[in-house]
């Protein structure tokens, strides 16, 4: 059998790929070197409780906005619950310096009225960030719509002004400033290096809806299971891809995976890291600048995670997510060296089935992959009693700085779980174990969906954001030049 195309990469813009294709005719294989699909997506369970990993809430799920309309074209919706967030604050924000509190809630007319009683005096700053937000995200092609089809220039817009650069053009207020770069944990990121123009695309969808999914990762990729499985994709998991082999003309013609299988195929779509992609091909595939400029791209930082359970439900964590920083004032705690002065991330992960009393818990502490490259020649399950100790103590650090954050559960945490930057390399398939992959920063000049290569194409969170919509939205994006962006973009409308 040859396969129209062979779809590298069995996330969430892996998945997404396959999917359109197959609905647009293609008889697709996707391969997954995983024994299942999206395992970073799809998370664990431990003592009767589901963890979620990659995914924990998002924005754009409300009804008629960008990501709902990607799933229900996909075939999604029917298989998944969408869970709503507090409207009146999904995101907590505390400072553990100045004892400053925020709730971010849902919706601009609620963001400016919080924001502006939080900050009197800065409404003309206020209205003028929401506003810039808002202009972004009407102006982006496939997170808007009904936006002109322009990708070149949005792209480039992607490299304008920095946040910081913005922030610090419309208020001299530092709290301010600092509260609304928080959210850069969601993309890692430090406010210098993102532009504006990016900020805005990840967070204005958030700023309209933000909903969580019953059952979490687990579910979403059941029902991409059942859709691939309804439009004819092939599945190939548990080996990964070795090789791509051309004809003398130049043409892909197969993919040849670690078991030795080979898979022919027309063409081929990329949804991994691009360095990977890079050991998979001859050099004269593409010019020595362009193999040069993938090496040099620069990764996300990485973290730490912690996966712990509490004996009581933590009524803080209902419906929203509480973020500590030690200074709003001062970025450079985004890429600090330490657990204490390290922004961090914890969400609620679900109550044990038998009891319904018992709550998971997450924290995402970012970390550089630096402080395990001790270990960094190892492989999974054989990296020492010194590896474990390390990770063990990090976690334990991790635990007590939640504690005192909610003094309400002190006691009741046990840790059940850890994970570090390795983790997410074995895992995520990162070179060095990133949290969000290739970084999107002003200056870097990520790969876009087409390659010199006629039949071979980049996809992944490399090519338009991080999170589940930035994956989900470059599977779109890349199959538009594939298969026409006024087609997918008409067959999106029609899902409205």
């Amino acid at each position: 059998m040859t396969y129209d195309y062979v779809v590298i990469g069995g996330g969430a813009s892996g998945m997404t790929a396959a999917l359109i294709l197959a609905k647009g005719g293609c008889r697709v294989a996707l391969v997954e070197k995983s024994p299942r699909l999206a395992p970073v997506l799809r998370g664990f369970s431990r003592q009767g409780l589901h963890f979620d990993t990659g995914f924990h809430y998002t924005g754009g799920l409300g009804e008629g906005e960008t990501l709902a309309l990607c799933l229900d074209y996909l075939g999604i919706s029917p298989g998944i619950e969408t869970v709503a967030y507090r409207q009146d604050g999904f995101d907590l924000f505390r400072c553990d310096r100045s004892k400053f509190e925020f709730a971010f809630p849902v919706g601009y007319g609620r963001i400016r009225q919080s924001l502006c009683e939080s900050f009197p005096g800065e409404e003309g700053a206020i209205d003028a960030y929401l506003e810039k937000v808002r202009t972004v995200c009407r102006a982006l092609p496939y997170l808007s719509l009904d936006a002109d089809w322009d990708l070149a220039s949005s792209m480039q817009n992607l490299h304008g002004a920095s946040l910081q650069d913005v922030l610090e053009g419309l208020t001299d207020n530092r709290t301010l400033r600092g509260l609304l770069m928080q959210h850069c944990l969601l993309y890692g990121v430090v406010p210098a290096e993102v532009s504006f123009a990016q900020h805005a695309a990840i967070m204005g969808p958030y700023y309209e809806s933000v909903s969580g999914i019953r059952g979490g990762g687990r579910n979403l990729v059941s029902a991409f299971e059942t859709s691939l499985n309804q439009h004819g994709v092939d599945l190939y998991c548990g080996s990964a891809a070795r090789s791509l082999e051309f004809s003398a003309a130049g043409q892909i013609r197969a993919l040849v995976l670690d078991n030795g299988q080979s898979l022919s195929c027309k063409a081929c779509v990329a949804s991994i890291h691009p360095q990977h992609l890079l050991e998979m091909v001859p050099d004269s595939c593409f010019r020595p600048v362009y193999r040069k400029r993938l090496r040099a791209l620069e990764d996300t930082s990485s973290a730490f995670m912690l996966y712990a359970i509490s004996d009581a439900p933590v009524e803080a964590l209902k419906g929203a997510n509480l973020f500590l920083a030690q200074a709003l004032e001062d970025d450079a705690v985004f890429e600090a060296q330490s657990i204490k002065q390290s922004p961090m991330y914890i969400a609620a992960s679900g109550y044990r089935a038998e009891d319904g009393a018992h709550q998971g818990l997450i924290g995402i502490c970012p970390t550089p992959d630096s402080v395990t490259r001790k270990w960094a020649a190892t492989k999974r399950g054989s990296r020492g009693e010194d590896y474990e100790a390390f990770k063990g103590e990090a976690m334990q650090r991790m635990l007590r700085r939640i504690e005192d954050a909610l003094p309400e559960i002190r006691g009741q945490l046990t840790c059940v779980e850890g994970a570090t930057p390795l983790t997410f390399g074995d895992y995520g398939n990162t070179p060095r174990g990133a949290l969000y992959g290739v970084k999107h920063r002003i200056g870097q000049y990520n790969p876009m969906p087409r390659t010199r290569v006629d039949n071979l194409f980049f996809s992944g969170q490399a090519v338009a954001a991080p999170g589940l919509m930035g994956a989900v939205l470059s599977g779109f994006l890349t199959c538009g030049h594939i298969l026409g962006h006024d087609r997918i973009r008409e067959e999106l409308k029609r899902c409205r």
